[in-house]
């Protein structure tokens, strides 16, 4: 995978040898570079304000809480990308956790080679979901989405767009697919994201979903 830019990254998670094989696999990567580790939700706060990394893989059961972690540090530092690593396969904590801002949402079950693929996925300011928690997730959201009656119309561009990562395509991938610029996907899904009044991919995708049988109704 080419690389535009390194990244630099803060580990917390209260397991010490979890941690210190998080801290190895990204350390045995070219463009990967780890900042600082902790082990609570006080030192994700503190290393958010001393080091303001790129990115931060936070476990959720950390002692404090990992999720008001997470939106401690979305609060005071926007940028910062959060990405929760959990054995919890609750799909109620897992929506608490992309609505407090999470960026991706990985289950400990994953592999090393698609941890770092997932890492690179939100670090260039996508969002990631293990693939085989995904369906219950968006079942979950569907059952309590409340979508705009009267949300704005996506235009032809949008529509074609939102369709590609309903399929489960990155801004990329649909870049290549339809001969534009990775730069211009991403302009369009802010826009779409702001028309459907979301703040993340999974959302948009039940959104558009939900929005489209209303019009169709």
């Amino acid at each position: 995978m080419s690389k535009l830019a390194s990244m630099r990254l803060v580990i917390v998670d209260d397991h010490p040898i979890m941690r210190d094989g998080l801290v190895s696999v990204m350390e045995s990567q070219p463009d990967m570079e780890v900042v600082g580790q902790g082990s609570s939700a006080k030192d994700a706060v503190s290393l958010a304000t001393a080091l303001e990394p790129d990115l931060i893989l936070l476990d959720l059961g950390i002692r404090g809480g990992g999720i008001e972690a997470l939106s401690e540090i979305v609060k005071c530092f926007p940028n910062v990308k959060c990405v929760m690593l959990t054995a919890c396969d609750n799909a109620d904590t897992a929506i608490r956790a992309l609505n407090a801002g999470a960026k991706g949402y990985i289950l400990k079950g994953i592999g090393a080679n698609e941890l770092v693929v997932a890492l690179w996925t939100v670090f260039r300011d996508e969002s990631f979901v293990s693939p085989e928690f995904a369906t219950k997730l968006l079942i979950a959201m569907q059952a309590v989405a409340t979508p705009r009656q009267k949300a704005e119309t996506l235009s032809h561009r949008e529509a074609q767009i939102m369709r590609e990562v309903e399929n489960g395509f990155t801004n990329r991938q649909i870049a290549e697919k339809l001969e534009i610029s990775e730069k211009t996907v991403k302009h369009y899904m802010s826009a779409i994201m702001q028309k459907l009044g979301v703040s993340n991919r999974v959302a948009a995708v039940i959104a558009a979903q939900k929005n489209r049988s209303i019009n169709t109704a």
